[in-house]
């Protein structure tokens, strides 16, 4: 298990909130009891969770959160166990989630913090594949592929073997790139380099001049100087796509453009700490994302944030 990370945050948005506090004696200044806030989930929104620690870092030693990256899969199995405040998700809660969370009275509120684009990538020497189309993909992510080299899928291209790496099956992005790609309950080959660390899949396909990985854009945006990013046609008469800031916002970069989530316990909201927190966020969030490396939520999204947090908090007898 990956360590965890420690962060000490008071957002600047509940000043109030502050002389409350301050009058419960001893002149406290500090937010909430010491309870950690828990955050755990994708590692694509992560990084925007890293952002949001930098944000806080120096305003109140004394507050802590814990943000972990352990798959949004992950994330929501320690949610539904009782064991976190927030979820980083990288796509939505599935049915069975849902229902699990329903039974267990876990309720959660969703909020949208950014937009990605899965991005395929290849060694940055590798100039020979100059786009993918998704029937390509499917060929060659299938279950029982008989696809072996760069040469299989283009008679163009080189003779040389493909190195798939990709993120582990408790991932979001895993889930959401099987899906858009090869279809709802699909599976992909077995014959990967998996691994829940986006950053060991960006080395691998760095020291790998015929390596081929997928990851969040911000993962390939950091990392320009050792990978390409690989345009992407959806059908046979349209045209190839790259991701960046536009397509992936205005949803041409097809079928891998996706919104990015936080889902808060709504009982973890009756907690002053983890209310201003999840407010601090929300007001932030563009800022937020763009620092982590995506597309920030558009006017109307951040709007509508602010609206189901007020509801939420309303729910939760507290006042954001």
């Amino acid at each position: 298990m990956r360590p965890r990370v420690f962060v000490a945050i008071l957002p600047s948005a509940l000043a109030a909130l502050t002389l409350v506090l301050s009058g419960c004696g001893g002149g406290a200044t500090t937010t909430g009891s010491g309870k950690a806030i828990e955050v755990d989930g994708s590692s694509t929104v992560f990084r925007i969770s890293k952002a949001a620690r930098d944000s806080f870092k120096k305003v109140d030693p004394s507050a802590r959160i814990v943000v972990d990256n352990h798959g949004t899969g992950g994330g929501f199995a320690r949610y539904l166990d009782g064991e976190v405040d927030i979820v980083d998700a990288s796509r939505d809660a599935k049915p069975d989630e849902q229902e699990k969370a329903k039974a267990k009275k876990l309720d959660w509120t969703r909020f949208l913090v950014g937009h990605d684009g899965i991005t395929l990538v290849v060694n940055a020497k590798n100039t020979s594949i100059t786009e993918l189309s998704v029937p390509q993909l499917k060929d060659l992510f299938a279950v029982g592929s008989k696809i072996k080299t760069w040469k299989d899928l283009d008679p163009s291209w080189p003779a040389e073997k493909i190195s798939l790496n990709t993120p582990d099956d408790a991932s979001g992005t895993y889930e959401f790139f099987v899906e858009a790609v090869l279809g709802k309950g699909k599976k992909t080959r077995t014959d990967v380099q998996a691994s829940p660390d986006d950053n060991t899949l960006v080395r691998s396909v760095a020291s790998d001049p015929y390596g081929l990985g997928y990851f969040g854009y911000a993962y390939f945006a950091a990392n320009q100087e050792k990978l390409r990013a690989v345009p992407i046609r959806e059908k046979a008469d349209g045209a190839a796509v790259l991701p960046d800031p536009k397509s992936i916002l205005d949803g041409s970069y097809k079928p891998l453009s996706r919104p990015l989530y936080i889902f808060a316990k709504t009982d973890s909201l009756k907690r002053p700490e983890v209310l201003a927190f999840v407010t601090h966020y929300l007001e932030n969030v563009s800022t937020l994302a763009e620092s982590g490396g995506y597309v920030s939520p558009t006017a109307e999204e951040r709007a509508q944030n602010q609206k189901t947090l007020a509801t939420a908090a309303k729910g939760a007898g507290a006042q954001p």
